[in-house]
């Protein structure tokens, strides 16, 4: 009897197996055609759209300043002024700093002294000059004046010995005293001529003399005046290795100035890229803060690390946020053009991981491609690789098992 029960129990297990196990293999069929079937969405033939641009080359780098000036100490001293930190902003003509040189100033002074008395002196050598100039010309004038005299006294002597009244010997000696008055007057030009020429040379070394010593206090004062440095750009504080109160040598450096109204872009690209550059092509800063127009300026064909550095200059003036030495990328548009091919996206696009690309041939096949896409806009995915034809299918990859897919295209050919 109990043999009997476990016969019937085995039989009746088994009716109740079988069919489960035939539910399961119905259930994981179903689940395998699921999965394995490309949703008939996917196997409608999208239209590849292109653009014909110029290839771009992209390139990393940094912002460089056109000018940069390392700031020494003009000559010996001690720092009495001190305006400036690193990274500090500077404008054009800020006084940055002020030495004082003590040795400096002490020989200013004398040649302040040294100017006062030779400009004293020279005051009172002209006056002298002067006077004698004065007696030299009324010296001269007293003889012409005598001169005259002679020369009525003589005539008169003429008419009165003519007529008898004096004797011939008296004419005589008067003509002669007449003729002496002559040779003196003469005598006095000449002299009066040479003085001249003497003083005019006279005032011209005194002149001289003067401009010298003003010359020697200018140049200590223009000595002194470099000892206040100031900017000569609009810039900022890149380096600082002064401090206030210390002593310094002449030529010490003390700070560093980096311009910051000109910069430029130094952007390394590979070394195959030099024969696709050359100068004025339009290029692309592009920072964290925006984007910024620019050209090519200079290209170094120098390999440095299997690259080579281009050197961008702004086409409009320089943004206020861009900084000197600021990471940035670029993008620099050649002359030779590049093919960009777009699709629609589709709707459930981020449903997705991972889609691929089938191209549709005209064996009315759909080929599984190695394309690599990227998003351009909420609507379209671009590629760079070229078709054969103007369709693809875009299929998510869970669906895609096989890399040929049949099907007929039928109307979607233009």
């Amino acid at each position: 009897m109990k043999q009997h029960l476990t016969i019937k129990k085995r039989k009746t297990l088994k009716i109740y197996l079988i069919p489960i196990a035939i539910f399961l293999v119905i259930v994981i069929f179903f689940h395998w055609l699921k999965n394995d079937t490309i949703p008939t969405q996917y196997l409608r033939p999208i239209k590849v759209g292109s653009t014909i641009e110029n290839q771009i080359l992209k390139g990393i780098g940094t912002i460089q300043p056109t000018q940069r000036e390392l700031v020494s100490a003009p000559s010996d001293g001690t720092i009495k002024l001190l305006n400036i930190r690193e990274g500090q902003t500077i404008k054009r003509g800020d006084i940055l700093a002020e030495l004082n040189n003590y040795d400096l100033e002490q020989k200013i002074h004398t040649a302040q002294l040294e100017l006062l008395n030779i400009s004293s002196q020279v005051s009172i050598d002209k006056s002298n000059l002067a006077i004698r100039l004065s007696q030299v010309q009324s010296e001269l004038a007293n003889s012409v004046m005598q001169l005259k005299q002679q020369k009525l006294e003589l005539n008169a002597n003429e008419a009165l010995a003519e007529k008898g009244i004096i004797s011939s010997i008296r004419f005589k000696q008067s003509r002669m005293q007449f003729e002496q008055n002559e040779l003196e007057v003469e005598a006095k030009k000449a002299e009066l001529a040479l003085f001249k020429d003497a003083y005019e040379q006279q005032l011209l070394a005194y002149d001289n003399k003067i401009k010298l010593a003003q010359n020697q206090l200018e140049y200590l004062n223009k000595k002194q005046s470099k000892l206040i440095l100031t900017a000569q750009f609009d810039g900022v504080i890149s380096q600082n290795s002064s401090k206030l109160g210390q002593v310094v040598k002449q030529g010490q450096s003390l700070f560093e100035l980096i311009e910051t109204n000109n910069l430029l872009a130094k952007v390394q690209v590979p070394q195959y890229s030099s024969d696709q550059l050359e100068r004025g092509q339009a290029a692309e800063i592009i920072t964290p803060s925006g984007r910024i127009q620019a050209k090519v300026d200079y290209i170094d064909t120098v390999i440095r690390n299997g690259s080579i550095n281009v050197f961008l200059t702004l086409n409009s003036v320089t943004p206020n946020w861009l900084r000197s030495d600021q990471a940035i990328e670029a993008n620099i548009y050649t002359a030779q053009q590049q093919a960009t091919y777009n699709i629609q996206k589709p709707d459930d696009f981020n449903d997705f991981k991972h889609w691929n690309i089938f191209e549709v041939n005209a064996n009315n096949q759909a080929v599984l491609t190695r394309i690599n896409y990227h998003e351009v806009d909420g609507s379209q995915l671009s590629f760079a690789e070229k078709l054969s034809g103007n369709y693809v299918l875009l299929i998510p990859d869970k669906y895609t098992k096989e890399h040929t897919i049949d099907f007929n295209l039928g109307s979607y050919h233009e």
